[in-house]
């Protein structure tokens, strides 16, 4: 009989929710630093999400449903539809070069905002969602898969919030809105990560393989589409040493879930 991890599930996704809601008050307090800085964050959010969804995600899939490489594919396939269809990811590169200005006060007077921040907020709120059965899936399977699910999709939530929130006020929200919004997709990853272990619980051991699978093929995908491009807008040896510091968090916390 499996472990009840409910304590670990809501904390790590809140967690996650709070990495989103940090990049949106890096945008409000500190937007010179996250800027300067933004493309070593981004680098070493890759390294994480390649480290854990090959060394850690996909061999569990595997040992639970040995068809996970072929889910994994799926799962790549299916996220290419979406970010090309419906811009389930934010534009980096829009973000990156974007001028934004934060409103001082009586924001709410801003009118007639572009219906794609709309857009942006939906899908991101798709993708949280999915974050967070991630990390409910992954504690279904066992703690030590819980934490490195839980920690590849923090790894990534920080640049979300800075892109989410930048982006509404670039299409003209107000400040208010546009932080109701980010926080809506804040917290759709506690929502999905309860709702997900609650569903899963005492579920074949394949459907869980295959729900890893699907959980490595979306953070390949991520790293692979949207973070590593992006980091190669900015040449230097310091976004390479981020992408391998990644790599080896996911390495460490590997070796010390297996030293429990």
């Amino acid at each position: 009989m499996m472990a009840n991890h409910w304590t670990s599930v809501i904390l790590f996704s809140l967690l996650a929710a709070l990495a989103t809601l940090l990049g949106m008050a890096l945008i409000l307090f500190k937007e010179e630093w996250s800027r300067r800085n933004s493309n070593d964050l981004i680098s070493y959010s890759a390294g994480v999400l390649l480290g854990i969804g090959f060394l850690h995600i996909l061999p569990e899939a595997l040992e639970l449903n040995e068809h996970a490489t072929l889910y994994l594919l799926v799962s790549f396939v299916v996220f290419y539809f979406l970010e090309h269809h419906l811009h389930f990811h934010s534009d980096h590169e829009q973000t990156r070069h974007l001028h934004v200005d934060i409103p001082n006060s009586h924001d709410d007077c801003c009118a007639n905002p572009h219906p794609m921040g709309l857009v942006a907020f939906f899908g991101m709120g798709l993708h949280s969602l999915i974050d967070g059965l991630i990390i409910g899936t992954g504690f279904e399977i066992d703690a030590q898969i819980g934490l490195l699910s839980a920690l590849a999709v923090i790894s990534h939530k920080l640049p979300s919030g800075v892109s989410m929130f930048s982006i509404l006020l670039h299409y003209g929200y107000p400040k208010s809105r546009a932080i109701l919004y980010t926080l809506g997709v804040a917290l759709a990853i506690p929502v999905g990560a309860v709702a997900s272990y609650a569903l899963l619980r005492h579920v074949p051991e394949d459907f869980l393989g295959v729900m890893m699978a699907l959980a490595a093929g979306s953070f390949i995908y991520i790293a692979a589409s949207d973070l590593i491009p992006e980091s190669h807008r900015v040449r230097g040896i310091k976004g390479s040493f981020a992408l391998v510091g990644g790599i080896l968090t996911a390495m460490a916390v590997g070796w010390l879930g297996h030293g429990h």
